[in-house]
């Protein structure tokens, strides 16, 4: 390549370089809409009780076996997640049959679950009762049913599955009192102060700076019903986490997809509320050029 022709290439280089820069500073984040887009009613916490009466602790029936009680153990997870795994002896029932079952009603019911859907549970719990059915929650549900040396058959690998909470999920349950939501970010983003203004911000779950002991500070050990769950900005490296609550003999959950993810939830929320046609128009706007919603 003689001097004239590599000028021209190196030219060439420099002119698309130019080019690129000028077109990607002009090119938006790749990130979800500003927070402030989602009202004060929809982040608000609304506070509720669970109601203690309807828990049954793990200690409680592992006696009720051992005295051998007439008792059933109803799973109400899906079949598939029943069948992947569960405790020996339960029966999977979903949560909406169980008052069709008039056989039931003969001994006490137990039901269970993986741990954090509380209100549906409660709420049919408080029909089934009118109903004539003596029921209880398992509190704590399969995580807690396991540490306390409760025996369980299938993979036992799914055991960590169940402890990622979706965001629609979080959503329902982050209004409980019981319920303790921890940002474990290294800093607190304002989109976390915005989103969850709620959370307790401990930095990392470091057992060495001393949020280990300020975790446990906030965790009543004789509180039914209690759920711990955390997230971070991403939803990534939650591994490192779970193994410091793990060695303290914490269980907790992980908000799925993390602070992202609801946010991204509370956005799609949010564009629901909005009529049909205002709906369309919003969706038309992401959509690539020359493609348009049937509605304009």
């Amino acid at each position: 390549m003689n001097y004239k022709t590599m000028k021209r290439v190196l030219s060439f280089i420099t002119a698309i370089t130019i080019i690129l820069i000028g077109f990607y500073a002009n090119v938006p984040a790749a990130e979800t809409a500003p927070v402030s887009i989602i009202p004060d009613e929809l982040i608000a916490r609304k506070i509720k009780k669970h109601d203690p009466f309807l828990a049954i602790s793990v200690e409680a029936v592992l006696y009720k076996i051992r005295q051998n009680q007439k008792f059933t153990l109803v799973d109400v997870r899906s079949i598939q997640d029943f069948e992947r795994l569960h405790i020996p002896g339960a029966v999977n029932i979903p949560l909406h049959a169980v008052k069709t079952k008039n056989y039931l009603k003969s001994a006490p019911l137990v039901l269970v679950n993986e741990g954090i859907r509380y209100s549906e549970l409660e709420d049919e719990c408080r029909r089934l009762v009118k109903r004539g059915f003596k029921v209880s929650i398992l509190d704590g549900g399969l995580p807690a049913w396991k540490r306390k040396g409760g025996r369980l058959v299938g993979d036992l690998f799914a055991l960590e599955a169940m402890k990622t909470v979706a965001p629609r999920v979080f959503f329902r349950e982050k209004d409980y009192e019981n319920t303790l939501i921890i940002d474990f970010s290294p800093t607190r983003s304002e989109a976390s102060s915005r989103l969850i203004p709620f959370a307790k911000h401990i930095p990392v779950l470091d057992d060495r700076d001393g949020s280990a002991a300020e975790l446990k500070k906030l965790i009543s050990n004789n509180r039914s019903f209690q759920s711990i769950i955390l997230f971070n900005e991403s939803g990534e490296h939650y591994e490192k986490a779970a193994k410091i609550m793990n060695r303290m003999g914490i269980e907790a959950f992980s908000l799925k997809g993390g602070l992202a993810g609801y946010q991204k939830y509370m956005e799609g929320l949010l564009l629901s509320w909005k009529p049909r046609d205002s709906r369309m128009k919003t969706v038309s706007k992401c959509q690539p050029c020359g493609e348009r919603a049937e509605d304009e």
